[in-house]
């Protein structure tokens, strides 16, 4: 379990990471055809990448959520259901 956990971080560190990679490789080109000069291309590329981590780090459970429907639950939608979970939680937290 904690081997699947560790392997699936490490995935994501890669993705994220070539994300960035091919966002600096667009911007790098982009800027050099518009521009002239890569370094404008370059820079655009960084805020896109940032503000795309941001968004995915604040706002992307709810992103996910919305586009399978789901709703989050309270405890007082579902108790039973919100209990196990709650208790689920707690006992698979390193």
């Amino acid at each position: 379990m904690w081997e699947q956990i560790r392997t699936n971080r490490i995935r994501s560190v890669i993705l994220v990471a070539g994300m960035g990679v091919l966002l600096l490789l667009i911007g790098y080109f982009l800027g050099l055809y518009f521009f002239g000069n890569p370094v404008g291309g370059l820079i655009i590329a960084l805020i896109v990448w940032a503000v795309m981590n941001l968004i995915a780090f604040f706002q992307g459970d709810n992103i996910l959520l919305s586009l399978s429907r789901a709703k989050k639950i309270g405890r007082d939608d579902l108790p039973r259901l919100y209990n196990i979970v709650e208790e689920m939680k707690i006992a698979w937290s390193p």
